[in-house]
Parts: C-alpha cells; sequence; structure tokens
C-alpha cells in the first residue's frame, strides 16, 4: 500500500512517516518525499553535503544568504518545483514518485509531504484502488501560509483518515496506529503492544 500524508507546514508529516514505519516495520516500509527531485537537484546544483543539507532541513524557513538569492530552502524547492512544472507539467511530481517506485522493493511505501491534488493523479492512475491511503493531519497553528501545498481531494483513495495533531507524541502515534489497524495493516492485538 501507499500511505500519503498530507497536511500544512510543521502538522507533524515526517512524524507520522517515522511513526509508521517503526510500527510497519523498516523491512517493509520504503519512506519516500515527491520533494525528492527538487532536493536531489539543488543538492547536486549547489553541492550541498551532507551536513548542509542536514542544517538547510532544520531550518528549512530561514534566508541562506546572498549565495542563494536570499531565499530558505523551502522557498529554493519551490522555485525549482516551478520550473519543472512549467517545462513538464503540474502533475511532474507523481510522475517521477510513480517512476522511481517501481519496484523499491519493500511492502508499502509512506509519502511524507503528499501536497497537492494534481499530483495525485498519476499516482491513483497507477495505482489498484485499495493500495492507496491518505491521511490528513491537521494542528493548531499550522496552514498553507506562503507555501503551494493544500489539502488534497481524495478521488479514487479507497483508505482515508484525519488526525488532529493535538496531543502528546505517545497519543499522536497511539492515533497513526488505529489508522493502520483500520485499514488491515496491524492487527487489533499489534494495537496494544
Amino acid at each position: 500500500m501507499i500511505i500519503l500524508l498530507n497536511g500544512p507546514p510543521r502538522s507533524g508529516k515526517d512524524t507520522a512517516a517515522e511513526f509508521i514505519i517503526q510500527l510497519l516495520g523498516n523491512s517493509k516500509v520504503y519512506h519516500d518525499k515527491l520533494s525528492k527531485p527538487m532536493k536531489s537537484g539543488l543538492r547536486t546544483i549547489f553541492d550541498f553535503k551532507s551536513n548542509e543539507m542536514q542544517a538547510l532541513e532544520a531550518y528549512k524557513e530561514e534566508s541562506n544568504g546572498p549565495d542563494y538569492g536570499g531565499h530558505s530552502w523551502r522557498a529554493m524547492q519551490i522555485h525549482l518545483f516551478q520550473h519543472l512544472e512549467t517545462t513538464y507539467g503540474s502533475d511532474i511530481l507523481g510522475k517521477l514518485f510513480i517512476r522511481r517506485n517501481k519496484n523499491n522493493g519493500k511492502v508499502h511505501t509512506v509519502v511524507s509531504d503528499c501536497g497537492r491534488s494534481v499530483e495525485l493523479i498519476p499516482i491513483v492512475k497507477d495505482i489498484s484502488y485499495g493500495q492507496l491511503g491518505l491521511i490528513r493531519l491537521s494542528r493548531p497553528d499550522c496552514d498553507y501560509s506562503n507555501d503551494i501545498r493544500e489539502d488534497v481531494r481524495s478521488e479514487g483513495i479507497k483508505h482515508l483518515a484525519h488526525i488532529d495533531n493535538i496531543h502528546d507524541m505517545d497519543m499522536f502515534k497511539v492515533q497513526i496506529r488505529r489508522v493502520l489497524v483500520k485499514w488491515k495493516l496491524l492487527e487489533a492485538q499489534d494495537e496494544l503492544d
């Protein structure tokens, strides 16, 4: 199954992906991001080293200085995406995702940055109905301001869930676990472990 996580910045998508990997097992779950081509492209263009990439991810909203046009890491990715979108179409990230995930060797894939409905079109077309799940996350004071992402539409997706990330980390993990049990990816007794 492909599990898509959708929500505004800082709503807990990466944390939810970590919980899904823990609960289903690292050997069974591949973690991917639709933004992977932008991150890989920018890393190559600017020759960012691993420690620089970690800093960029940690401070993705901060300006990166005059060498990078004063743009934040998030803005740099958005600009590169806008070029790809203009050149290859608005569904390019979905098409690239399908291409690189044909044979990843895992039972499940969790996508922690599903952000635009148009990206889902090639994914929904390529994946069997019932093999696609969407978890929408919300969190107080988190919205899509200054971001190109949105609450994605869910046509063609059988498994849907919404989680309000308003509790502590333990409760957040319990909420994720309940969704996986409901979708029959975990046994009910696993919910108690």
